[in-house]
């Protein structure tokens, strides 16, 4: 597959307003006007145990441990 060009959303960029202005009235409206529809994705999930994401840690260990596992080899 040919490499894409490289996104226009800016990652940093929405991280440093999700971390250091109000996330309603400013971080949001930022990332919904920059996100790259084109270019990323988003993802909801439920957890069948909710009681086991008592910390914000594991909540992202299971996060990223999803996101790192490989997809299928296309047949």
């Amino acid at each position: 597959l040919p490499l894409s060009m490289p996104s226009p959303f800016i990652l940093d960029e929405f991280k440093r307003k999700y971390s250091n202005e109000d996330t309603l009235a400013v971080a949001l409206p930022h990332f919904w006007e920059h996100f790259d529809r084109e270019g990323w994705s988003l993802w909801y999930c439920q957890y069948r145990y909710p009681e086991e994401l008592s910390q914000t840690f594991m909540s992202c260990n299971l996060i990223t441990g999803q996101s790192l596992r490989p997809h299928p080899a296309a047949s």
